[in-house]
């Protein structure tokens, strides 16, 4: 039985918590609503009236919907003045003052709330006309429309503000946002930037040691000659790739002392990449085309990370077919071709770490690339990076 009442109290409390939501009704309007009634009914009438006129309770009561209803209130206030007549007290009077100030505050109809603030002040003029409100503190048929008026723009006045101070905290919490997105973005770039690097770092130089290594294998037995001169190029290669890891990683340090630098590679080093995957076992063969021309940075270690990505997955897939590369100076680009004989054993739609890094890089500078099969045999890439960046 208990556990019924309960359920019943439950459903009760939570009907009228949704009926209040509704009405916008606060907790401080209801007691502002009720403690201004009860002292309309402790304060009585006027001392010219010896009669109490429940129609002061107009102007109190209906305070308790002043937030959803701020025309209503004040005119049930104006009604509560006239129907009360010299039985109208003090509490009546803040009453009507409060719905003023709630009609500048909360209604939704800025452009009709002044003609009824006028509506109203006349209408009590018209009573201190008939001299039947000589109680309240107005002395005359101006005043109503002052002080209506004015409590009426001093609840504007506050709205105003606190608009104010809600567009500049959303304006505060949209920059936090922005800030926080621009964080994440430059973390996700920085992100795939190093992997791009690691990536160009450590997949070409374990390709060629591998190369190197299953060489030096081979011909162990035969001739150890060739097989100490792969063996060499492994530690070559192998040195190198650390230094560059040693490099990328003293980025990451959190020490806070200067990253050590070095100069990053360029189509001017070229030569030294193609002689290293020659040595690897892929047979490569470079043609420049065009006049040579200086190259923006970043589009010039760009052009060789490509080409040696490139380069990379031939001497992988390829099976030391023949493979040319192109490096093509044009007047308003740099383009680059990778192109093998072998029998093409990666993706032919361009999936891959390795391809993924290329189309990445490609993307930052606004180029175009084409990855993929050949008709005949083997496999393509071919690049072109434009010169004239956006701003």
């Amino acid at each position: 039985m208990y556990a019924g009442r309960t359920n019943v109290y439950s459903r009760v409390v939570r009907q009228l918590g949704t009926f209040a939501r509704r009405l916008e009704i606060r907790w401080g309007d209801v007691f502002l609503a009720a403690f201004l009634s009860v002292f309309a009914v402790v304060a009585g009438s006027s001392q010219d009236s010896s009669a109490f006129s429940p129609a002061v309770l107009l102007c109190t009561a209906p305070l308790v919907v002043r937030r959803r209803w701020p025309v209503a209130v004040l005119l049930a206030a104006i009604a509560g003045f006239t129907l009360a007549g010299n039985a109208t007290n003090f509490a009546a009077l803040l009453g009507g003052l409060t719905a003023a100030v709630s009609l500048g505050l909360y209604t939704r109809h800025q452009n009709l709330a002044p003609f009824i603030v006028a509506a109203s002040a006349g209408v009590i003029s018209l009573e201190f006309g008939r001299g039947s409100t000589t109680t309240l503190p107005i002395p005359g048929a101006v005043l109503p429309l002052i002080v209506i008026g004015a409590s009426f723009l001093a609840g504007r006045e506050i709205a105003s503000r606190q608009r104010q101070l809600n567009e500049q905290r959303e304006h505060a919490l949209r920059l936090e946002r922005d800030r926080e997105t621009a964080v994440k973005v430059a973390m996700e770039d920085e992100r795939r930037h190093l992997a791009r690097e690691l990536h160009d770092v450590v997949a070409h130089s374990v390709s060629v040691m591998v190369v190197q290594a299953g060489a030096a294998r081979k011909v162990l037995d035969e001739k150890p000659e060739a097989a100490r001169e792969s063996l060499f190029a492994v530690e070559t290669t192998g040195h190198e790739a650390m230094a560059e890891l040693r490099r990328l990683l003293g980025v990451l340090g959190e020490d806070g002392s200067e990253a050590p630098l070095g100069p990053q590679p360029g189509l001017e080093n070229l030569d030294v990449l193609i002689s290293r995957i020659r040595d690897a076992g892929l047979p490569v063969e470079l043609r420049i085309e065009g006049d040579a021309q200086p190259l923006p940075t970043a589009i010039n270690v760009a052009a060789y990370r490509i080409l040696q990505e490139a380069l990379t997955n031939a001497l992988k897939y390829a099976g030391g077919a023949p493979t040319e590369a192109v490096v093509r100076y044009a007047p308003n680009a740099i383009e680059l071709e990778v192109v093998d004989e072998g029998v093409a054993t990666t993706p032919s739609d361009g999936v891959g770490r390795g391809l993924l890094g290329m189309r990445e890089r490609v993307a930052l500078f606004y180029g175009t690339i084409e990855a993929g099969k050949r008709p005949e045999r083997g496999y393509a890439v071919r690049v072109r990076l434009p010169l004239d960046q956006p701003t």
